[in-house]
């Protein structure tokens, strides 16, 4: 997933980088990362993992791990 799929990911789904980051259980700053494509930290190019992009897809076919059986 490059970051452009990823601010694509977030209009799709109507959040803010707060509610994804509470959704995606991460920190704010991380989706910040995700984002701009660069770590806040280190300003390097980073890569969203494969889980990342698996969660988003599971996420936008309705698919939550807050949900139970």
């Amino acid at each position: 997933m490059t970051p452009q799929n990823f601010k694509d990911w977030l209009t799709r789904m109507h959040l803010s980088e707060i509610r994804a980051a509470a959704r995606l259980g991460v920190s704010k700053a991380t989706v910040g990362d995700w984002v701009r494509g660069t770590s806040r930290t280190t300003g390097k190019p980073i890569k969203i993992s494969r889980l990342v992009t698996l969660a988003c897809a599971a996420l936008e076919a309705g698919i939550d791990c807050k949900d139970k059986p």
